[in-house]
């Protein structure tokens, strides 16, 4: 059995793009996690260390994306899903939704993104 864990809207202002514009300035992105983990264990004990913590969850995304400059986004969503799945052995499978908003793109748009979902391999 496996129980949906998400979080929707984590915010950073990074620095992340192919071009120098976009590194020397930044600019706003947004992630989405969903995780997959068997919830049954701590909620039947209601044991918070069974738990995988929100706040642990969002410091991981927050993390990798303060990092060192990556040029795509597809990057750092992997980095984003590798992270999660080796720093929180319960779990079992990531999607992580990269939203970049501000892409310089020439034109009208709401939004670009990469949208990955990776799973554990021994799993």
């Amino acid at each position: 059995m496996s129980d949906r864990i998400f979080i929707r809207g984590i915010q950073v202002h990074a620095y992340h793009g192919v071009f120098e514009e976009e590194n020397r300035l930044g600019q706003k992105f947004t992630f989405d996690v969903d995780y997959w983990m068997d919830t049954k264990a701590c909620a039947d004990g209601d044991d918070y260390s069974r738990a995988v913590s929100y706040t642990d969850v969002h410091d991981a995304v927050v993390e990798i994306a303060k990092g060192p400059v990556i040029k795509l986004i597809e990057t750092l969503a992997e980095r984003i899903a590798e992270n999660m799945l080796s720093k929180f052995p319960s779990v079992e499978q990531v999607r992580v939704v990269v939203h970049k908003p501000g892409a310089p793109i020439t034109g009208v748009f709401s939004d670009v993104g990469v949208d990955i979902l990776r799973r554990r391999k021994d799993a």
